[in-house]
């Protein structure tokens, strides 16, 4: 009896373990630019994206533990399940800004809102934008 009290309760306490695994997946990437995360920037590298670091907050740190950003998040939702975790990037001229994490076996993402920085960039690649009209 004994015994299988302790099979169940260890057969509970793997499902348990393998459900928070499940639940805590970080992201590792290979990011071959540098890139903006909120007010930071930050160099090529590798990088671990944790969007359960807390609620509604991702934590972005390289491998090499010297940079680390946690900045708020909100929600997100796609009718699409991506197989695999991915970032999103805004890019402006040859400026990179994070802009969305999506995680594999979920449609449901963080996203991360515009710095004061992206919109300046991106309003300033609209206003480099020229229109050239052919005249005969």
């Amino acid at each position: 009896m004994t015994t299988q009290i302790i099979r169940k309760l260890s057969v509970a306490l793997l499902a348990a373990a393998s459900v928070c695994a499940q639940a805590s997946q970080k992201i590792t990437v290979q990011i071959p630019f540098g890139f903006h995360v909120g007010n930071s920037v930050l160099p090529s590298g590798e990088y671990t994206v944790d969007t359960d670091a807390a609620p509604g907050v991702v934590r972005v740190r390289s491998a090499d533990a010297k940079s680390t950003v946690m900045i708020l998040s909100m929600a997100t939702q796609t009718s699409a399940t991506p197989s695999t975790g991915k970032l999103v990037f805004n890019k402006y001229g040859d400026e990179y800004f994070l802009s969305q994490i999506w995680k594999a076996g979920t449609n449901r993402g963080s996203e991360l809102r515009k710095s004061r920085r992206e919109v300046e960039v991106a309003a300033s690649a609209r206003r480099g934008v020229q229109t050239i009209m052919a005249s005969k």
